[in-house]
């Protein structure tokens, strides 16, 4: 398992790291180099009008310069979208190795995810008072949700390390099957626990915001296989 994590781990990376070089490599625009000269007779012509006169034409196209793209345009694009200055300091950097990369994004996620996990513990402790949950249920409540987070991960892995999101032969219903499968993993663990209530505690749990699914989500702490590596 913990090969498994490597791998998948080193081919996301490289994955992003070759985007972010791409991006940092790019050849910048070549800058117009401005001379000091004297300024050149006008390349407009004159025709004779039928008054005897003449009159100038105006500038052939050939003498406009085309605009020039705005620095303010010129940046990192994936798939022709211009990525923003924070979402590429979220992706790997030059001279980051993957270690460094994982220490430095594990603290973000962690952050970002910890009003969501406050939430989800408010929200179990009150169903359990509400329910009148006994110790046994909640021990299967959380039985649960660690063994349908193990189960998504070895899921997942495999479907990375068989090929399925190989990008070489990728086709939308490899994620399809793969979705399924987890969802499969997810409600079949909802029913065992579901099956642990009473009937009268269905009923509360059928008015109160508790999910499983949403419990599941947050409060397994998914980074701890990450910081493993």
């Amino acid at each position: 398992m913990s090969n498994a994590w490597r791998t998948t781990a080193i081919v996301l990376g490289l994955a992003c790291s070759w985007q972010q070089w791409r991006a940092c490599n790019r050849p910048a625009p070549a800058k117009q180099v401005v001379t000091d000269c004297k300024p050149t007779p006008s390349t407009s012509r004159s025709h004779a009008t039928s008054s005897g006169g003449f009159a100038e034409d105006s500038p052939s196209d050939d003498t406009v310069e085309p605009p020039r793209p705005s620095p303010a345009n010129v940046g990192a694009q994936f798939f022709g979208v211009k990525i923003p200055g924070w979402a590429r300091s979220l992706a790997p950097q030059p001279g980051e190795d993957l270690r460094d990369y994982r220490d430095r994004m594990i603290p973000l996620a962690q952050m970002a995810v910890a009003p969501q996990r406050a939430r989800l513990a408010r929200s179990r402790e009150d169903f359990a008072k509400a329910a009148n949950l006994d110790e046994r249920q909640l021990a299967a409540l959380d039985a649960a949700a660690k063994e349908t987070a193990t189960a998504i991960q070895d899921r997942l892995f495999n479907a990375v390390l068989s090929g399925e999101f190989a990008p070489g032969s990728f086709k939308p219903m490899n994620a399809v099957t793969v979705a399924r499968d987890v969802l499969d993993l997810v409600d079949r663990a909802n029913k065992k626990f579901t099956g642990s209530l009473r009937e009268d505690q269905r009923g509360k749990l059928a008015s109160h915001p508790f999910d499983f699914g949403d419990y599941l989500v947050f409060s397994t702490r998914w980074e701890d296989a990450i910081s493993g590596l």
